[in-house]
């Protein structure tokens, strides 16, 4: 059940599916002073969406195309200082490192 009172009525922004992208987009325009509404068809923290669970991987190391590079530098920025607002920040924002083997790529360059 979602109730929203605004004090002029208007909303700036109505935010469908509050996933990670659609709750991140929440809180960033949230956080910018607009008059937000986010608007989930299951109950907070379900299991129903392409990314529950208990663990996420990102990575700098992107082949698909450098233009993505900046992106996710950015990213790493962002869930840094969302990190920070939360009661156990490690338990939110954890960087290890990796090791990725293979063979050679089979992409042109």
């Amino acid at each position: 059940q979602c109730l929203c009172v605004m004090s002029d009525g208007l909303l700036d922004c109505i935010v469908v599916g509050l996933g990670g992208h659609g709750s991140a987009t929440l809180f960033h325009l949230a956080s910018r002073g607009l008059n937000v509404l986010g608007l989930e068809q299951f109950h907070p923290a379900h299991v129903q969406g392409s990314s529950h669970g208990n663990s996420r991987i990102f990575r700098q190391a992107y082949f698909e195309h450098p233009k993505y590079v900046p992106l996710l530098r950015r990213s790493f920025t962002l869930w840094n200082e969302l990190s920070k607002t939360a009661d156990d920040p490690e338990k939110m924002f954890h960087i290890c490192g990796a090791l990725m083997i293979g063979t050679q790529l089979l992409y042109p360059k």
